[in-house]
């Protein structure tokens, strides 16, 4: 157990999300579609709930995806809420 979350952790960190866009109500987190999406779906949210965090001391929840294929990415959008 302790080797796959080891596992886990070492391909997540990898992830470089990306803050596309941030108006203090959401945030749009990038991530690259070459990760597994659950976790590049946890990195973005925790880089949502620290930018929800920082800029109105909010949370972040989840709203929807988009695919940029052009790109090869994830737009990840997130509603900042109290």
């Amino acid at each position: 157990m302790t080797a796959a979350l080891a596992a886990l952790s070492a391909c997540a960190h990898h992830i470089n999300p990306e803050v596309t866009a941030y108006n203090g109500d959401s945030v749009t987190i990038a991530t690259s579609e070459t990760f597994k999406r659950r976790w590049a779906l946890n990195v973005a949210s925790d880089e949502a709930e620290r930018v929800c965090r920082q800029g109105q001391g909010k949370r972040a929840e989840h709203a929807s995806t988009r695919k940029d294929r052009a790109r090869g990415r994830n737009l990840d959008l997130f509603l900042c809420l109290q």
